[in-house]
């Protein structure tokens, strides 16, 4: 597993670097549309929803998409990604050792709420970073940031919890996350956060500010991939697809990033430096 899991990535990773620094607008803004609506379309499998179903979803994210990029509602946008992940990441950590309730359960499975929930999710993804990759100069190289900050707190995750792991993050969530892998991704974080900055990258804010908001990204991100498996153990589904070898589906690739893209981007907003 964890080879295929490299060989995947050795793949993968180069591709995407260059279409964050290389491609233009248009082109960046159809490749997030692509990968957003085939981890709905995983999304909305799992939820045993119909093809039909899913294309109108599909569609409709699009058309939803093309309505948000016409209207002037960056501060809205950027404000519902941050308030939003905040509420999940709350519901997380309350019912990380026990059950959900029988309200939140059943709205798990209410087709009706999965739709809307994927696509809102979707949504803010692909807005916050278009915006974050539109912004003069810094854009592209802060896309690149936080990806490489969700994978290097995926990778300490990882290899901190298989070594150091015997405090279970979330048992009734994740039952193989821990705390100790949870401290690994913040130390890689952290370790990268410094390193960018002395690079110059958001040399505008103080280092501490920015170590402080790429900590508070990494732990959203753990939240972004907590949030896929709490959904996933309500069906009782392991992997949300087969598209990447070592990695499950899409959705299990970019449900972190889903969680860490928008957030980073409302934190820079807020910050008035960009």
């Amino acid at each position: 597993m964890l080879k295929q899991r490299l060989l995947t990535a050795a793949v993968l990773i180069p591709l995407v670097v260059l279409a964050i620094l290389f491609l233009p607008s248009i082109g960046f803004i159809a490749l997030l549309t692509v990968i957003s609506l085939m981890a709905m379309w995983e999304w909305l499998s799992m939820a045993a929803m119909k093809r039909v179903t899913k294309v109108f979803a599909g569609l409709s994210f699009i058309a939803v998409l093309i309505l948000l990029f016409t209207m002037a509602v960056i501060q809205q946008v950027l404000l519902t990604g941050l308030i939003f992940w905040i509420i999940i990441s709350l519901i997380i950590v309350l019912f990380a050792h026990r059950p959900l309730p029988d309200l939140l359960a059943r709205c798990f499975h209410n087709k009706l709420f999965t739709y809307l929930l994927s696509m809102l999710v979707a949504l803010l993804f692909v807005y916050s970073a278009v915006w974050l990759h539109g912004l003069a100069n810094d854009g592209p190289v802060l896309v690149l940031y936080v990806l490489i900050s969700v994978w290097l707190a995926d990778t300490g995750g990882y290899f901190a919890g298989k070594r150091w792991g015997t405090h279970a993050l979330a048992k009734a969530i994740s039952p193989n996350k821990t705390l100790e892998g949870l401290a690994g991704a913040l130390v890689l974080v952290a370790i990268w956060s410094v390193m960018a900055h002395q690079m110059g990258v958001a040399e505008n804010l103080s280092v501490v500010t920015w170590i402080i908001i790429s900590l508070i990204t990494g732990l959203i991100s753990v939240s972004g991939d907590l949030f896929e498996s709490l959904f996933k153990r309500s069906y009782q589904i392991k992997d949300s697809g087969h598209l990447l070898p070592g990695h499950g589906g899409m959705l299990d690739r970019v449900d972190s990033l889903l969680a860490a893209v928008p957030f980073f981007a409302a934190l820079m907003w807020l910050t008035g430096q960009f």
